[in-house]
């Protein structure tokens, strides 16, 4: 947006009505008056004028009073008026309208509003018939020697986005001593909502109307409780091009300044940074950013492009530490000492939530981001290392290709695609994860972490192909389709085991959980088909010193049942095989264990009948025993071979 020259636009409206209504009333033509602005000069600029009352008091300067001034707006508006004021008091050398350049010696609105916008198709509200009359160049601009503004509004909206941004002045003073004096600068008000104040001082009115030098500027301000420092110059002020400052930024509240500027943010810590804003005529870049908020860092560059229908931002971003706990409202953390809520079924006993996300519409712009950080500090235990990521926003499609970094010994690749909601189609999402030879215990078991954690150990690796459309979590998981797998090999789980399945559960299957003694996991290998939501079992194995788990069943997202077949098979006899097969079946708001009861007493009687005598009599690892467990069934004693995905 050209804002000297549109601030031009609209002087020269009020200076021509000035100009001619004085002429008029120094005619004594009180009805001409109102006839030439209702019609001639209303069909000079295209825009229909109503003004109140207007006072002309001759002298050097004149001093003309305008009261309830009003200017049209275009047919495609969205308001009726372009400009309005309460009162308007200009003090013009008038002997200057006639040959130049024009001095006015101060100019103060009082209650004016004025409103800029764009057209659907991109045209311009301020594109007025006086535009021959309007500085062009450098060297044409008036001679403007103080300007006050109190208890206005300016409003920019953009007819092809739909978004708009408001400034209210409480008070706002431009002023100078002569043309060779710097002018200063002083506001206060409110942008969006969010008090600012201005001040600062541009280089003298004759730096302005010299072409073969860059304007100088130094502005110092605020808005809510982020401060900023703008120094630099400007080659073509009038057209807002050629820009080269300095920006220093500090504050408390980065998410609020996003917000006026239509970018969500999560609540963030405090920040401090510095840039080179360069560029002009709707380009611009922030080049040698860096910027530190809490214990993190970043650097790179920013390219902003304002030109095309839709804006194009281009970042290349590196970090060398990023501390996540200056992040919890990106990733949904909580602050520190809080409970996690356990989730709540919902009134028709379902646990997955249908309500909308927020993904019908994506920020109205294009987006290209890389981001490369050598480590990012976990909150829950080994950090990421060597961290890269490749981010694409066009159209509305969202692009994460890919995410990868390095994390207790192993690596994690996953790629992300998501198309927002069209007339025709639901969002869409698709991803692929693969995690490869990652130490849980590494990852996991920090020396502030809890007991259960700390003794979990073993080396995990997975995959995941998915698809699926939707609107809500719930709509996500019943329509997915794909496969997903997880491998874990020399695992150790204890009291975390006993979190998620009973006691009384784990005991049937062999798998005994004593106190904080860690339970060894030789060997887990799951693989899970995928379809309309509906997640089979194709491959489920378990191997613990004693036992080897088999499962079979299936996961039912839409009706948010469950019923798996969990198979526990000997490995060696001892006298606490009581062993048997379990049903876990159910809602996920009310899941049910059975047991096979006819199993457990036919293997008591195994177990508590024969075994122990042939033991006490003839001791450990003898050959009775050794006949008596080959006499057990391929189905009971051996476990069956499962079908192992290789990508581990």
């Amino acid at each position: 947006m050209r804002a000297f020259k549109i601030a031009a636009v609209v002087a020269t409206v009020i200076l021509s009505l000035a100009a001619s209504g004085a002429l008029l009333l120094w005619l004594d033509g009180g009805r001409v008056v109102g006839w030439t602005l209702r019609h001639p000069i209303s069909a000079i600029i295209a825009r229909q004028i109503r003004i109140g009352r207007l006072d002309v008091r001759w002298g050097v300067p004149t001093h003309i009073i305008a009261e309830n001034v009003h200017i049209a707006n275009t047919s495609w508006g969205s308001a009726s008026e372009i400009f309005s004021a309460e009162k308007v008091e200009v003090d013009i050398i008038a002997t200057s309208l006639l040959w130049g350049p024009t001095v006015i010696r101060q100019l103060t609105l009082d209650g004016a509003n004025l409103l800029l916008e764009t057209s659907t198709s991109g045209e311009h509200n301020w594109d007025l018939a006086l535009r021959s009359a309007v500085p062009q160049k450098r060297h044409q601009f008036p001679v403007l020697q103080h300007f006050v503004a109190r208890r206005s509004a300016l409003t920019y909206r953009n007819g092809e986005t739909e978004a708009a941004t408001s400034i209210d002045i409480d008070s706002m003073e431009v002023g100078m001593q002569s043309p060779q004096a710097p002018v200063t600068i002083a506001a206060m008000g409110k942008l969006k909502d969010h008090p600012f104040h201005l001040a600062g001082m541009v280089g003298p009115l004759a730096d302005l109307r010299n072409p073969q030098q860059p304007y100088p500027l130094r502005l110092d301000g605020g808005i809510d409780r982020v401060r900023f420092v703008a120094d630099g110059t400007m080659a073509e002020p009038l057209d807002l091009a050629g820009v080269d400052l300095r920006l220093s930024v500090e504050g408390a509240k980065l998410h609020e300044i996003g917000a006026f500027l239509g970018v969500p943010l999560p609540e963030l810590p405090d920040f401090r940074g510095t840039t080179q804003l360069a560029g002009g005529n709707g380009k611009w870049s922030l080049n040698a950013l860096t910027m530190a908020l809490g214990h993190s860092d970043l650097e790179g560059g920013i390219d902003v492009d304002t030109t095309a229908k839709v804006p194009h931002v281009t970042a290349n971003l590196t970090s060398h530490t990023l501390d996540l706990v200056d992040f919890k409202g990106v990733y949904g953390g909580q602050p520190a000492h809080a409970s996690a809520p356990i989730p709540q079924a919902e009134p028709n006993g379902r646990v997955l939530p249908d309500t909308p996300l927020a993904v019908h519409k994506l920020p109205g712009i294009n987006a290209e981001l890389t981001f490369d950080g050598t480590q990012i500090k976990s909150t829950v235990g080994a950090p990421l290392e060597r961290v890269s990521l490749g981010l694409q926003l066009k159209d509305g499609a969202l692009a994460v290709r890919p995410l990868r970094f390095h994390a207790a010994n192993g690596d994690v690749d996953l790629d992300f695609h998501f198309t927002p909601f069209t007339k025709d189609t639901p969002p869409r999402l698709q991803a692929n994860v693969d995690v490869r030879h990652v130490d849980l215990h590494k990852l996991l078991g920090g020396p502030d972490r809890p007991a259960m954690l700390q003794q979990t150990a073993g080396v995990i690796g997975g995959f995941a192909k998915i698809n699926t459309t939707g609107v809500s979590l719930r709509q996500f998981l019943t329509r997915m389709n794909g496969e997903a797998g997880l491998f874990l090999e020399n695992g150790r789980i204890s009291q975390l085991l006993e979190q998620i399945i009973p006691l009384n559960v784990l005991s049937a299957l062999g798998i005994y959980v004593s106190g904080d003694k860690p339970v060894p996991i030789h060997c887990l290998v799951s693989q899970f088909d995928i379809k309309a939501g509906i997640a089979g079992i194709s491959t489920l194995l378990l191997d613990t010193a004693d036992t080897v788990v088999t499962a079979e069943g299936s996961v039912n997202f839409p009706s948010e049942t469950f019923f798996i077949t969990l198979s526990p098979h000997n490995k060696n006899f001892t006298l606490v095989a009581l062993r048997v097969p379990v049903d876990l079946h159910g809602t996920f708001s009310q899941p049910i264990y059975n047991f096979r009861r006819g199993d457990l007493i036919r293997r008591l009687g195994e177990a508590l009948g024969l075994v122990p005598l042939v033991d006490v009599g003839l001791g450990e690892g003898n050959q009775c025993s050794k006949v008596i467990s080959a006499q057990e069934s391929p189905a009971e004693g051996k476990p069956p071979k499962p079908t192992i995905d290789k990508r581990q």
